[in-house]
């Protein structure tokens, strides 16, 4: 009987722990593209940002179509790297190097009387052949990128021969210093670079000079492209806010609420007036206004576009969670200001199987931990994976568990404090049957 007993109290234990989340758990969900790719990512639009309860973004969650949650991870949207080429300019320098001696016969034929003489002589001469060297310029203008590698087109005789350059970099002609004692490269077709190129190029430097150092009887370049990379600023979302006037004793504060508990990097106080430069100091906090906090002293922005005036920059936000902010302006700014809320990209990376179509189901307060995390699944790591993955895109917002998902209940409901009652009850009952069965192993042994 004691048995039974426990078993079905650590059943009831277990049970609601391990229950399955469902769509209806989160206050909106919306159908995604489909694709027949297992990895497979959303750009997160700032209507699900916003709606999130978690700065972790953890209260959210990916569905196939029979209701099973998929494993998933959430990242930021890295910054865009593209390559580029630039054709750089070169100069042709010729030199004469001494070989080793060779010696030269010479044969004269004569005819007379019906009879050939011939005359031969021996001659040992010194030979000279003709090398070309090549000067690259590295940095033909000022905004010249540094580059990653440098790519060779030419062509070289004979030509199923390797070619061996020494390679030397510098900012003055007579002060080279040699960076590739011996680099070999080949014209045939390979799809590997490295047969064409130069690379681990230290940076900041003028020229690179190029003297092939074994015999081929002829050089001559063509062609010199640099090849370099650009970062592109990682992708953000920005939300507008119209802060509102309130008195406080020590004056007047404009004031506004984060929308969202996921934490903004930075904002923009905007001018309402045209052509106009406003200062203040910056508070935040998370209580009233007398727990603020100071998180900027004597901001200064503006909205004047003029191309001999530096840009208005963004104030960078402490990573700490703070919901409110108060600023003061400058005397004679009557008219509230826009705010400019700054966050950076999330994406959802997901793994499918097969049961289509996806669904993505965010807003859940009760969610503080992620759950299928993707980490530890995949091949290589997170970031490898986002590369890998195939963007899918999100169908209309829909409302699923609704907006009281988004925001915890002031007071328990009788149902949890029944559950609350029965695990407690549960509780006192396990801890008794313990300590009996503690005491009839501990007392005294029938003989």
């Amino acid at each position: 009987m004691r048995r039974l007993l426990y078993s079905c109290l650590l059943l009831f234990l277990t049970g609601p722990a391990g229950a399955a989340t469902s769509q209806q758990d989160y206050a909106y969900r919306a159908l995604l593209s489909e694709s027949d790719q297992p990895l497979q990512r959303i750009e997160l639009p700032l209507d699900v940002m916003l709606a999130l309860t978690n700065a972790r973004l953890s209260d959210l969650a990916v569905f196939n179509e029979h209701g099973k949650q998929l494993p998933h991870a959430v990242m930021r949207t890295p910054e865009a790297v593209s390559e580029h080429t630039l054709v750089l300019p070169f100069h042709e320098f010729s030199s004469f190097q001494r070989q080793n001696s060779k010696i030269v016969t010479r044969r004269e034929q004569s005819q007379q009387a019906g009879s050939i003489s011939e005359l031969r002589t021996t001659e040992t001469i010194a030979v000279e052949s003709v090398r070309k060297d090549y000067l690259i310029e590295l940095a033909p203008a000022a905004d010249t990128p540094a580059f990653d590698r440098i790519e060779l087109q030419w062509v070289h005789e004979p030509a199923n021969q390797l070619l061996e350059l020494k390679v030397e970099v510098g900012n003055e002609l007579d002060n080279l210093r040699v960076i590739k004692q011996r680099k070999t490269l080949t014209n045939r077709a390979s799809d590997d670079n490295a047969w064409r190129s130069i690379d681990d190029i230290p940076r900041n430097h003028k020229y690179m000079r190029l003297s092939p150092i074994n015999a081929v009887t002829r050089f001559e370049l063509q062609q010199v492209r640099g090849h370099y990379r650009k970062s592109e600023q990682a992708p953000g979302l920005t939300h507008q806010i119209k802060p509102s006037l309130i008195q406080q004793e020590q004056g007047e504060f404009y004031f506004f609420e984060f929308p969202s508990e996921v934490n903004a990097e930075s904002i923009r106080i905007i001018p309402s007036t045209p052509h106009s430069v406003i200062k203040g100091e910056l508070y935040a906090g998370s209580a009233e206004f007398d727990t603020r906090q100071r998180i900027n002293s004597g901001f200064r922005q503006h909205n004047i576009d003029d191309d001999e005036v530096k840009p208005s920059k963004p104030i960078k936000l402490p990573r700490r969670n703070l919901d409110k902010v108060w600023f003061s302006m400058n005397p004679g700014s009557t008219t509230a200001p826009l705010v400019e809320l700054n966050y950076p990209q999330y994406e959802v990376i997901f793994l499918g199987d097969d049961n289509g179509p996806y669904t993505l189901a965010w807003g859940n307060y009760e969610n503080t931990l992620a759950a299928n995390d993707l980490a530890g699944l995949v091949e290589g790591n997170l970031q490898q994976a986002q590369q890998r993955s195939t963007l899918v895109s999100l169908a209309i917002i829909r409302e699923s568990g609704g907006i009281a998902r988004l925001t915890a209940p002031t007071e328990l409901p009788w149902q949890k404090w029944l559950l609350w009652s029965l695990l407690l009850a549960a509780a006192l009952v396990t801890g008794k049957m313990s300590f009996s069965l503690y005491r009839e192993m501990n007392g005294p042994q029938k003989t």
